[in-house]
C-alpha cells in the first residue's frame, strides 16, 4: 500500500473502518435479503459468517495497514482480559436474567399473548449461548474493541453512543429488510431506541471493566440468547417492547448517575486496572 493511502486511512481510521465494516458485512447479507425477496437464488452459510464477521475483519485490516501486523493481536487481547472478576461476570447474566424476567411478567399482565412453553428444553439455551459467544464476538473485536476507544478520544460518551447506536442499527439494514429474518418484524423506531440503550450499557460496561471485551461479549451473546428464548416461545415480537423499555431505563439510570461526559467514575477504572 502506498504511503498516501496509508497516511490518510491513518487519519480516517473510523471512516475508513466502518465503510469496510458495511462493505463486508453487506456482501454476506445483502445476497440473503435478496434470495428472501426471490430476486436471487444464492445462498451459503458462509455468507452469515461474513456478515457477522464483517467489523473484525474491518478492523484487523486498519490495524495492520497503520500499526503493522504486530498490532493485530492487541485487537485479539482484551478478549481475556477478565481482570473486573466475577463480581462483573455475575451482574451481566443478572441484567439479562432480570430484564428477560420482568418483560416477561409484563407481558403476561398486560397482553393477552401467552408464551408456548410446551416442550421446550431448557437445556438447550447452554449451546444457544456458547453459538452466540462465539459469534458476537466477532461484533464486538470491531464496535468495542477498535471503534469505541477511538470515538472516546475525540467525544464524550454520550456523543459516541448516540454516533455508535446510529450507524449500529444502519449496520443491521439488510436483515430488518429481510422477511426471513426475525429482525425484519421489528418497528424500526424501537430498535433504533434499543440499539441506543444497549450501546449505552455496553459503554457503561467497557469503562467499569477497564476496557475488556470479554464481559461485552458475554453481555451480547447473553442479549442474543434470551431473544432466542422469546422467539423460541413464540413471543419475540410481543416481548420486544418490554425488553426494550427495560433496557432503556438502565441505560436512562446510568446517565442520571454519571452524566453525559463519562459513563463510569476515573477512580473505579483506575482500581480495576491497578
Amino acid at each position: 500500500m502506498n504511503n498516501g493511502l496509508t497516511d490518510w486511512i491513518k487519519r480516517h481510521s473510523l471512516i475508513t473502518f466502518y465503510l469496510l465494516a458495511f462493505l463486508f458485512s453487506w456482501l454476506g447479507w445483502i445476497p440473503q435479503l435478496l434470495t428472501a425477496r426471490g430476486v436471487w437464488t444464492v445462498d451459503h452459510p458462509l455468507l452469515s459468517l461474513l456478515g457477522g464477521g464483517g467489523p473484525t475483519l474491518a478492523a484487523v485490516l486498519v490495524v495492520w495497514w497503520t500499526q503493522g501486523r504486530q498490532a493485530v493481536g492487541g485487537l485479539f487481547a482484551r478478549l481475556v482480559q477478565a481482570r473486573a472478576g466475577w463480581r462483573w461476570l455475575g451482574a451481566v447474566f443478572a441484567f439479562w436474567i432480570l430484564v428477560g424476567a420482568l418483560a416477561w411478567s409484563l407481558m403476561m399482565l398486560f397482553t393477552p399473548h401467552r408464551a408456548n412453553l410446551q416442550g421446550f428444553s431448557w437445556g438447550v439455551l447452554v449451546p444457544v449461548f456458547l453459538t452466540m459467544l462465539l459469534s458476537n464476538v466477532w461484533e464486538e473485536i470491531g464496535w468495542r474493541g477498535f471503534a469505541l476507544p477511538r470515538f472516546q478520544e475525540r467525544f464524550s460518551d454520550w456523543h459516541t453512543a448516540l454516533i455508535m447506536a446510529g450507524l449500529w442499527s444502519v449496520w443491521h439494514l439488510p436483515l430488518l429488510l429481510n422477511p426471513k429474518n426475525p429482525m425484519s418484524g421489528l418497528p424500526w423506531s424501537a430498535e433504533l431506541l434499543f440499539s441506543l440503550a444497549l450501546t449505552v450499557v455496553y459503554i457503561w460496561l467497557y469503562r467499569q471493566t477497564g476496557g475488556s471485551l470479554f464481559y461485552v461479549t458475554v453481555f451480547h451473546a447473553l442479549s442474543n440468547t434470551l431473544a432466542y428464548a422469546f422467539l423460541a416461545w413464540g413471543v419475540f415480537l410481543e416481548s420486544y417492547g418490554f425488553v426494550v423499555g427495560l433496557t432503556a431505563l438502565a441505560a436512562v439510570v446510568i446517565l442520571k448517575v454519571y452524566g453525559t461526559q463519562q459513563f463510569a467514575y476515573p477512580q473505579g477504572v483506575d482500581k480495576i486496572l491497578d
